[in-house]
């Protein structure tokens, strides 16, 4: 994977966040009731294509926790020029970072396998994916409330502050493991019963989707890869 195929690797992440926001937040709208409000329709008609999306996501998650294993460090990320400068390490001086991580061969005497550059590039997607989860969550207490589109917000204006930002290794994993175990349930097609039991694991899921989409779809504008396009009109 070249520099620029790994943009477009990138812009993929994002592409996949904003497909599972928009999928829940019409299963949320169209299948869930709470505090009264009743669900218009049991059935969307599209679970075969949320499954296929759920699994895409679930894969995504798997990279995360390789990336996360690989990382040699993990940091509280709290702003967006975090994003940029990890986009080029990880996309654009992949060379220098994968010698620092004593990934690549520094010199000719060690020998090279037929699949070690495929291997190299495995990780290298891994570091991508857990780098931008990282930057998710810790964006996430932050998202303004504008972009919040999560049907179930008690607070007006809805807001994701009270979600903390995993500032050790320990709760780096704890919240990844809570996302695959969400991904789970949530294609065991329950979401009512989501809603009413694990409503705040819920939310987080949905906010992380959200906040992924937002900063891969602009990084993705930034690298000139994608452009601005409205936001889908959840009714």
């Amino acid at each position: 994977m070249d520099e620029q195929s790994g943009v477009y690797k990138f812009a993929s992440i994002g592409e996949l966040a904003e497909t599972t926001t928009q999928m829940l937040s019409l299963g949320l709208q169209y299948k869930t009731r709470l505090s009264g409000r009743a669900p218009v329709s049991r059935q969307s008609g599209l679970e075969r294509m949320e499954q296929i999306v759920l699994q895409q996501a679930r894969d995504y998650l798997s990279e995360v926790r390789e990336g996360f294993v690989l990382s040699v460090r993990t940091t509280r990320v709290e702003s967006e020029a975090e994003l940029h400068f990890l986009l080029e390490r990880v996309l654009l001086d992949w060379k220098a970072l994968s010698q620092e991580l004593g990934l690549a061969s520094e010199g000719p005497e060690q020998e090279q396998t037929d699949d070690a550059p495929r291997r190299l590039e495995r990780v290298r997607q891994q570091l991508l994916a857990y780098s931008m989860a990282a930057v998710a969550l810790g964006y996430l207490p932050h998202l303004p409330a504008e972009q919040i589109t999560f049907p179930y917000s008690y607070s007006n204006p809805p807001t994701y502050s009270d979600i903390l930002s995993p500032d050790s290794a320990g709760e780096m994993l704890w919240r990844i493991e809570e996302l695959e175990q969400m991904l789970w349930q949530l294609m065991a097609g329950d979401l009512q019963g989501l809603v009413e039991r694990r409503y705040g694991a819920l939310r987080r899921t949905y906010g992380f989707f959200e906040t992924s989409a937002l900063l891969a779809n602009r990084e993705a504008e930034r690298f000139g890869v994608k452009k601005r396009q409205k936001r889908l009109a959840l009714l």
